[in-house]
C-alpha cells in the first residue's frame, strides 16, 4: 500500500501539469496588440522612417530565428476590416467582373510573345515545384539543377527545404526560392502563417505562396480571410506573396471572384488557382475568370497550378491569362514541343 502511494507521488511529480500560459508574454516575432473573438490577430504594417504614422505606436523586439540581437521597431495596428465593410464591396465586384465576362472578345497574353514553342521567356513563368511529403535532400538538389538548366524562375517547395534550396541556387539570380506557406491545407491559424513566412524568408526564400482559410471564405467569413492575408503579405515585408484560393473546393464563380477581390485589396501580388493536394488544378475557365477578378488592381497576376504537365496544356494557361505555372513537370513541358517536332521530322522522313 505505501509503495502505491510512493509510485502514485512519484508519478504525479514526474507528470506534474505545465504552468498556465501568461498571456502579457509576447509571441515571438509577431505578436498581436489584441486578440479579438473570432478574428485573427496580425503583425503591424512597417513604415519608412520618414513616412512615421502620427497614431500612437507600439514597439516589438524581434529575436531568434538567426538573428543576432533583438530588431526595434515602431509601428502601427490596423483594425482589421469587417464583414459589413466588405460583403457589400464584394458583391458589386462580383456583378462587374461576371458582366465582364460575359463581354469579353479576346484576350493577348504578353508575357510570352512565342506560343509555338518552348522558349527562355516561356521558362521564365515555370515555378518548378516539389511538394511532395517524402522528397529528400538529393530530390531537391536535383530540382534546383533542372531549374537552373532550363532557367525556370523558381524552385517551389516547402519550408523546411527552403535553406537548402537558397543555398543550392545562390550562385544564380535567375532562379530564386519560393515556400508554401500554411500547405496544403490553410487552416494554420493567421500567427503560424505569418511567423512560418518569416522564417521561411530568414532561410532565403524570395517568394511567398500562401493558402488562403478556405472554410472561411465558403462561410462567407470574408473578414477573416482578407485580414489572415493581410498579415501576412505585411510578414513578407514587400516580397511577393501568391494567393492559393483551391479552386476545386470553391466551386462556384461568386466565390472564385470573392477569393480574388480579397486577395488583391490585402496587398497579395499573385492569386494561384490550386495547391494540387485537394484534387483538380487548373482550368482554363478558373483562369480566365480570375484575370478578370483581379484585372481592378494593376499588377495583380495569375498563377495557373495543378495539372499542367505539358507544353499544349501550359500555352492554354498562358492564354487565358497565367503569367505563372506552377508545376512538377516543367522539365517535360520544355521538352514536350522538341520530341513532337523531332518525331515529325522522322515520319516525314519516312514518307520519303
Amino acid at each position: 500500500m505505501a509503495e502505491q502511494q510512493q509510485q502514485q507521488q512519484s508519478s504525479s511529480t514526474s507528470f506534474s501539469p505545465l504552468p498556465p500560459r501568461n498571456i502579457n508574454k509576447p509571441i515571438p516575432i509577431f505578436t498581436p496588440l489584441q486578440r479579438l473573438p473570432a478574428k485573427p490577430s496580425f503583425p503591424p504594417p512597417f513604415y519608412p522612417q520618414d513616412q512615421q504614422p502620427s497614431s500612437p505606436t507600439i514597439a516589438i523586439g524581434i529575436q531568434g530565428a538567426g538573428l543576432q540581437k533583438p530588431i526595434s521597431m515602431q509601428s502601427t495596428v490596423s483594425p482589421p476590416r469587417t464583414n459589413e465593410e466588405l460583403t457589400p464591396l464584394i458583391d458589386a465586384h462580383i456583378l462587374k467582373v461576371l458582366e465582364d465576362l460575359n463581354s469579353e472578345k479576346e484576350y493577348t497574353p504578353q508575357i510570352v510573345k512565342d506560343l509555338s514553342k518552348p522558349t527562355e521567356e516561356l521558362a521564365q513563368t515555370i515555378d518548378h515545384t516539389l511538394l511532395k511529403p517524402e522528397a529528400t535532400e538529393d530530390q531537391i538538389k536535383s530540382l534546383c539543377e533542372e531549374a537552373v538548366q532550363h532557367g525556370f524562375k523558381s524552385c517551389c517547395i516547402n519550408p523546411t527545404h527552403v535553406r537548402l534550396v537558397a543555398t543550392t541556387l545562390s550562385e544564380t539570380t535567375k532562379t530564386i526560392p519560393c515556400s508554401v506557406i500554411g500547405f496544403p491545407l490553410g487552416t494554420s491559424s493567421t500567427s503560424s502563417k505569418c511567423y512560418e513566412s518569416s522564417l521561411a524568408i530568414l532561410d532565403g526564400a524570395k517568394e511567398i505562396d500562401m493558402v488562403i482559410p478556405i472554410g472561411h471564405l465558403l462561410s462567407k467569413n470574408y473578414s477573416y480571410v482578407y485580414n489572415d492575408i493581410l498579415s501576412v503579405v505585411r510578414a513578407t515585408k514587400g516580397l511577393p506573396v501568391k494567393v492559393i484560393i483551391e479552386t476545386s473546393l470553391v466551386k462556384t464563380q461568386e466565390e472564385k471572384i470573392a477569393a480574388c477581390w480579397i486577395a488583391a485589396e490585402a496587398g497579395a501580388m499573385w492569386v494561384k488557382t490550386s495547391t494540387g493536394f485537394s484534387g483538380g488544378g487548373a482550368t482554363v475557365e478558373d483562369v480566365r475568370l480570375m484575370r478578370l477578378a483581379v484585372a481592378h488592381k494593376e499588377g495583380v497576376k495569375v498563377k495557373a497550378s495543378g495539372g499542367v504537365r505539358n507544353f499544349e496544356q501550359a500555352i492554354n494557361m498562358i492564354k487565358a491569362g497565367a503569367s505563372r505555372i506552377g508545376t512538377s513537370n516543367g522539365v517535360a513541358i520544355m521538352a514536350d514541343q522538341e520530341k513532337k517536332e523531332a518525331s515529325g521530322s522522322e515520319k516525314k522522313e519516312e514518307s520519303y
